[in-house]
């Protein structure tokens, strides 16, 4: 009796033990997969954002159809934008249906290589950065504000598929400057219009202001003066000026270097007109100098006729 009883109990744990090398295995099964799904995930994520270099550590290019662009992208492979200090700059990155793709943007000529965006997200603590999206468009577009000179240089529009790819935008910047026509002085007589044109140079984007200062004193609102501004030009107008609108006038665009000229109104005079008295300075000059060439003439006929 007591044998058949231990033999009883030792199939109950020889049952018991199997289930739990079953479960156990099971139980590893599922973990490993788990863990083998989360460190494939993390690859694909650590293949989305980190840089790839060849073993030249030269920067790869991805791959571009015959018809100039990529699979992935709609926005053609260095393309090169242009963008003025203290304005904005967008740089285009027009992304094709993808999957589950993540797009990134990163700073390229810099050691190391800066991710500035992941998505729709910052990645550097430097507000000036931000992704433009609309859905329908499928544009990435990475915008900068207050654009510096340091910000000149190479960016990637990165995608996550398998594998990654890429493509790289140059942004250029410049530094838009005033230019006054006339200048630096300008003579003008009493009761005319006083026309002021100013031109901005090197601007990629039309200002947001343009002020005008007579002898350090805004004066866009002053009675009798009218501003105009487009794209790349303002012009200050001013009727009936006369000898108080002499003086300094400055042309002060948002984000360019501003430009000056000297405004001289002068009586209607001709004793007080530069230009005038030049012309008939010169005219004096000119009638005194054939003046002596006649005489010379007639004392040189007058001897050879004696001889």
């Amino acid at each position: 009796m007591l044998t058949t009883t231990m033999a009883a109990i030792a199939y109950s744990l020889n049952i018991y033990t199997c289930f739990f090398f079953v479960v156990s295995a099971e139980l590893m099964m599922t973990s490993s997969s788990v863990i083998y799904q989360d460190m494939v995930k993390l690859s694909r994520d650590k293949r989305a954002y980190e840089t790839h270099r060849s073993k030249d550590n030269v920067v790869k290019v991805p791959s571009i159809s015959s018809s100039g662009r990529s699979s992935v992208f709609a926005t053609a492979n260095s393309t090169s934008v242009a963008a003025q200090i203290g304005g904005t700059a967008k740089l285009p990155c027009i992304v094709r249906k993808f999957n589950n793709g993540v797009v990134s943007w990163i700073r390229k000529d810099v050691t190391p290589p800066t991710i500035l965006t992941i998505g729709l997200g910052p990645y550097i603590a430097d507000d000036r950065f931000m992704v433009e999206h609309a859905r329908h468009l499928q544009n990435w577009d990475l915008v900068i504000k207050h654009v510096r000179p340091s910000d000149a240089g190479l960016y990637e529009c990165q995608v996550s598929t398998h594998p990654a790819t890429s493509i790289f935008i140059e942004l250029r910047v410049t530094e838009a400057s005033a230019e006054i026509i006339g200048a630096p002085d300008l003579h003008v007589r009493a009761g005319s219009t006083l026309r002021l044109v100013c031109t901005i140079l090197h601007s990629t984007e039309t200002p947001l202001y343009v002020f005008w200062y007579h002898d350090q004193r805004m004066i866009n609102h002053d009675a009798g003066v009218k501003v105009t501004i487009d794209r790349s030009t303002s012009v200050l107008q001013l009727q009936d000026a006369d000898t108080t609108h002499s003086g300094n006038y400055t042309c002060d665009p948002a984000n360019a270097v501003p430009a000056y000229i000297n405004v001289h109104v002068l009586n209607a005079t001709e004793e007080e007109n530069p230009a005038a008295m030049l012309h008939a300075s010169s005219s004096g000059v000119s009638t005194a100098l054939f003046m002596t060439i006649i005489l010379i003439v007639a004392i040189h006929v007058t001897l050879s006729l004696n001889s």
